[in-house]
């Protein structure tokens, strides 16, 4: 396994950390998340792959490929909130579950390896908010409705909304 998540650990710790992760085999169109459910697993692909989906007008969108030694289900783990995609395997694979609980009791007995997991975490959702960033502004420039939204949006969260007055002291 090596991504952009395990090049920051050295390979005893990749091994420690996967130590405490549970195994799980899933067959190709096994769905490992659906999206909306509550989780706060995350998830190594050891062998194999998946795809992020969402559905539009009952239709897949490809969100996300997943390979050997990818991580998906980050985003949950750290902010227990629901999913914002469905996972599922794109052929028999191999993955490694790590549950919250499970990296609590982890951060206790190894908290070096635990803090260099979450600087690959971070590493990992930086990575995939500046594709998000690039989508956007490709979006956005295809799209002058969205980019003049865009900007009523921005006015909005930085100033004065549209059509409001503001108040004087």
């Amino acid at each position: 396994m090596s991504s952009l998540f395990f090049a920051v650990l050295k390979p005893a710790e990749k091994e420690t950390l996967l130590s405490v992760c549970e195994e799980m085999e899933v067959k190709k169109g096994d769905v490992i998340l659906k999206k909306d459910e509550v989780s706060t697993d995350m998830y190594f692909i050891a062998v194999g792959s998946a795809k992020a989906i969402d559905e539009w007008d009952e239709e897949q969108v490809p969100l996300a490929m997943f390979n050997q030694g990818d991580v998906f289900g980050e985003m949950s783990f750290i902010y227990e909130g629901a999913r914002s995609a469905t996972v599922i395997a794109d052929e028999d694979s191999l993955l490694r579950k790590m549950s919250k609980e499970t990296f609590i009791r982890f951060m206790v007995e190894e908290p070096y390896v635990a803090a260099r997991f979450l600087f690959g975490i971070c590493r990992v959702l930086v990575q995939r908010l500046r594709f998000a960033d690039d989508a956007f502004t490709t979006l956005a420039v295809m799209n002058k409705d969205l980019k003049a939204k865009t900007e009523t949006m921005k006015q909005t969260i930085l100033g004065t909304p549209p059509g409001t007055v503001e108040e004087v002291d």
